[in-house]
């Protein structure tokens, strides 16, 4: 837990948005646990519902002047460490670069790259932009991967999302000024998270149907599709695809002409992005056109796990998908930048040749990349559910302290 090590090294502690719902409350009474000061800032009526008190600040300036006021903000207070979720939402980008010429730690909570019951914790930036280099991989000690159960919620997910969004909305005269990292608005965003909820219900049985098919006449004959969502900073900023629709695009074209007539696709849509997009119809229409339209299924709530071991291998812009895969023993083709796209690992080769050449997975040297995402930026926890990493961090802080020693329970969601 190097990344929780270093933020526990902070003073004094600047968190920026957090995810949706209660998580970044959590994280500044852990903060003040282990005696360090921590301020929040709200940029929108959502952050404010879910962070209020006299440790708040509100931003409700433009985005040109952000980086401007947070300098101020960062030298009257003192902080020494700024924390926020994805390093890509627009006021994270200011504060990266502010970072980047002062002395001032920026550290970024992301969605884990082992899953589940992991989030990452990482200095300087995710994904691409990580600091971990393949360099650390064959000196990194062995790993104890034992998480202990996270409990994540998905109903806490639509919840805190709907909460978020309609106290955005009501809020807005306080933060005239605010510029969303999405572009739909409060309201199109809250009906997307009850039609997620609807979905979810009315899509269960016509997919473990999918599923049972694919079970009993395509097992060890087809690919997966693993798709994000839509909007998500990993395919607009660690990609070239200006919409997950051309990426379908392209791989359905080139699955039609290279792969073998006996082999299938499976397209998985991202249970995030249920709500926002539905790809059937394009799916339907690109099969047809190309005469695949027969070994082409599109599914969403199907058991992960089982789909990818009944698989030949997995294509993703650069979803943590593929290191599930990877988990698993099978090739995996990455179409945008990922951090865990190295040779010995994915599949180099061009598309049209990973249909019948994939490069298989180097096994040792998957185990110690894994075991160094573990030391050095995996958390046991979960935005809508326990962090029992909150709890065995205090205890090793009081446990090194001149304190008694005291029995901390793990922490456990809001609500």
């Amino acid at each position: 837990m190097r990344s929780a090590d270093q933020l526990l090294s902070s003073r004094r502690v600047l968190l920026l948005q957090g995810p949706m719902g209660g998580f970044f409350s959590q994280v500044f009474q852990w903060l003040e646990m282990n005696r360090i000061v921590c301020y929040k800032v709200n940029f929108n009526g959502g952050d404010r519902l879910f962070f209020g008190g006299e440790h708040a600040l509100d931003y409700r300036g433009q985005l040109g002047d952000f980086q401007g006021w947070l300098a101020q903000t960062v030298k009257r207070l003192q902080i020494d460490t700024i924390l926020c979720f994805g390093d890509c939402r627009l006021y994270h980008i200011e504060a990266k670069r502010f970072c980047q010429n002062t002395n001032v730690r920026f550290m970024v909570f992301e969605e884990g790259y082992l899953r589940p019951d992991y989030i990452t914790l990482e200095l300087d930036g995710v994904n691409a932009f990580s600091g971990i280099h393949p360099s650390q991989i064959e000196k990194t000690p062995q790993a104890h991967d034992h998480p202990l159960p996270t409990n994540s919620s998905f109903l806490l997910v639509i919840w805190s999302a709907c909460l978020y969004y309609i106290a955005w909305m009501v809020m807005h005269w306080r933060y005239p000024h605010y510029q969303h990292h999405r572009l739909l608005s409060p309201a199109q965003e809250v009906m997307a998270w009850f039609l997620a909820l609807i979905r979810r219900v009315g899509y269960y049985i016509p997919d473990h149907m999918k599923q049972q098919r694919i079970r009993q006449h395509w097992q060890g004959r087809y690919y997966i599709v693993a798709l994000q969502v839509h909007n998500d900073s990993q395919v607009r900023v660690h990609s070239d695809y200006g919409d997950v629709s051309e990426f379908i695009r392209e791989t359905m074209t080139s699955f039609a002409a290279y792969a073998k007539t006996d082999q299938y696709l499976v397209v998985k849509h991202h249970p995030m992005d249920r709500g926002y997009r539905n790809y059937g119809p394009l799916i339907q229409s690109i099969g047809a056109q190309l005469g695949v339209a027969d070994r082409v299924l599109y599914v969403c709530d199907v058991h992960l796990p089982s789909l990818i071991r009944g698989s030949l291998g997995l294509i993703a812009i650069n979803s943590t998908t593929g290191l599930q895969a990877l988990f698993h023993g099978k090739p995996v083709k990455v179409m945008g930048r990922a951090i865990y796209d190295l040779p010995r690992l994915t599949s180099q080769c061009a598309l049209d040749q990973f249909w019948c050449q994939p490069e298989s997975v180097d096994r040792e040297y998957y185990l110690r990349f894994r075991e160094l995402l573990l030391t050095q930026s995996q958390l046991n926890g979960s935005f809508y559910g326990d962090s029992p990493w909150m709890s065995a961090l205090t205890q090793r802080s009081v446990l090194s302290s001149t304190l008694p020693s005291t029995s901390i329970p793990v922490l456990r969601r809001n609500g």
